[in-house]
């Protein structure tokens, strides 16, 4: 159809510079319409995870939702937080996720047998007075570090 069109107005008798004007501004908005814009980087931390027991958290761009088993789910963001609350993806070094448990030796080793790569992609919330570190240990496994002051707990999740 493009082609038709520029060999038309190229071949118009009173063609000057007013038809060269439109058949560039023409060729302008068809190649910026036929464009195609470069593939998002898909957040493979994004999605639904459960845990042994089948309760599950559901990971969002911008917030994480716990789901609780009688079918309720508490968004975890500014409201639920009293105020405070933060939510950021990073990368973490294995020496950095290992130390988020320094008082409690047990978990710190659990977690140091389960973390056996150098940098993992990480989700963290920071929610009223409480911290969850999300950390991706592949795609289908997801390790929940969860501390409260000086009292943690880590969890194993799967993707559903």
């Amino acid at each position: 159809m493009l082609l038709w069109v520029v060999s038309q107005l190229s071949s118009y008798p009173g063609r000057g510079p007013f038809a060269r004007a439109a058949l560039m501004l023409l060729l302008a908005v068809a190649s910026g319409c036929t464009a195609v814009p470069p593939p998002q980087a898909q957040n493979r931390l994004i999605g639904t995870w459960a845990d042994p027991d089948n309760d599950t958290i559901t990971i969002r761009q911008d917030t994480v939702v716990q789901n609780q088993r009688d079918g309720r789910s508490i968004a975890l963001g500014s409201g639920a937080c009293d105020g405070a609350f933060s939510f950021a993806y990073a990368t973490w070094s294995r020496s950095v996720l290992t130390g988020l448990l320094p008082r409690q030796p047990g978990l710190d080793k659990n977690l140091s047998d389960m973390l056996v790569a150098p940098t993992y992609p990480v989700a963290v919330l920071h929610c009223g007075q409480g911290d969850q570190t999300y950390v991706l240990l592949n795609d289908r496994q997801l390790v929940a570090i969860y501390r409260d002051g000086d009292v943690g707990a880590i969890e194993r999740l799967a993707r559903r």
